[in-house]
């Protein structure tokens, strides 16, 4: 990891999983940072679990389905540390389901609220200040979003969705001093597949 000492870093999904390593991980190198989930009791946990660390931790309970929410995230942010360094869009959810055994068609609306305008909603509220840090955009997406991935049609769907978003503001940012990184996980078992929708 690069030195990441007093940076300011926004990581949502935080309560479990890979935002939770994350978080952990950005500790032991002195981040200031913010954790953001809709569990604020998970969230207070991993809190205690940075500080432990010698590490600063702010948590914003934040559902990034709600651009409000999203807006007061990065507020929030502004108001206690002053700037942001780093975002790291890591929310979402999957589902394990063949598409003819779908029985509710809204779970492709709540998948792609989730895991692609969410993305979108936190990253059009820190960009201003983004591009006056000079910072760095994280999308966590998945190996589903560069290959088509059976019985996640509707997830699969919304990371390719954060590509092509992140793709095009990357070439939007060159001039900008903006970073723009895209990642991609293969199978992690975390709570993300215990709450995968059928």
């Amino acid at each position: 990891m690069k030195n990441f000492d007093k940076k300011v870093i926004i990581i949502t999904g935080a309560s479990e999983g890979i935002g939770r390593a994350l978080s952990l991980k950005f500790a032991e190198h002195q981040a200031k940072i913010v954790i953001a989930a809709r569990n604020e009791k998970r969230l207070n946990e991993l809190k205690n679990e940075i500080e432990s660390l010698g590490a600063n931790a702010l948590v914003v309970p934040t559902d990034v389905t709600d651009k409000d929410a999203c807006k007061n995230l990065i507020e929030s942010t502004v108001e206690e540390y002053g700037q942001i360094d780093v975002l790291v869009n890591n929310a979402g959810r999957t589902m394990w389901t063949p598409f003819e055994d779908i029985k509710d068609l809204s779970i492709f609306k709540q998948i792609m609220d989730l895991n692609y305008l969410g993305c979108v909603y936190c990253t059009y509220y820190a960009l201003s200040y983004l591009k006056k840090s000079k910072g760095q955009i994280v999308g966590g997406s998945s190996v589903s979003g560069l290959n088509g991935v059976p019985s996640r049609t509707a997830s699969t769907a919304s990371k390719y969705a954060m590509f092509g978003f992140f793709d095009s503001l990357r070439i939007e940012l060159k001039d900008a001093g903006v970073s723009v990184t895209m990642i991609a996980p293969d199978f992690v078992l975390s709570e993300i597949h215990r709450r995968a929708l059928a």
